[in-house]
């Protein structure tokens, strides 16, 4: 016979963890700016604008993501984790950048989407 111990679960869901930023800072371009109306502002040579502009995404995401919607994407996690690898890889420690984009031939769909080493 098994004795089952009494404890508190504590879950700390205040803080997020975003295993692929590239592909969910481009999901939150598509989904928020864009009907937002952010496009322009956040493309500005005006740092001010431009970092007023991602202040206002970020609070507006937030906003969304603290909803009841539920986001679904064509990411392929497999095929994300091995674009990072691979950009990491073939630009190294230097001061080179890259980008990596996989779209899905005949859906249509982006399933994979790297922009830099970071």
């Amino acid at each position: 016979m098994k004795v089952l111990i009494k404890s508190a679960i504590k879950l700390d869901l205040s803080i997020p963890v975003d295993l692929y930023p590239d592909y969910v800072t481009y999901v939150h371009q598509e989904l928020v700016a864009s009907s937002e109306g952010l496009d322009k502002s956040l493309q500005s040579n005006d740092v001010t604008i431009r970092k007023n502009a991602e202040a206002e995404l970020d609070k507006k995401v937030k906003k969304l993501l603290n909803s009841v919607v539920t986001i679904h994407t064509a990411l392929d996690t497999k095929l994300q984790t091995q674009s990072k690898t691979a950009v990491q890889s073939k630009i190294g420690v230097n001061a080179i950048e890259g980008a990596l984009v996989v779209i899905q031939h005949h859906t249509h769909e982006l399933v994979s989407l790297i922009g830099g080493k970071d």
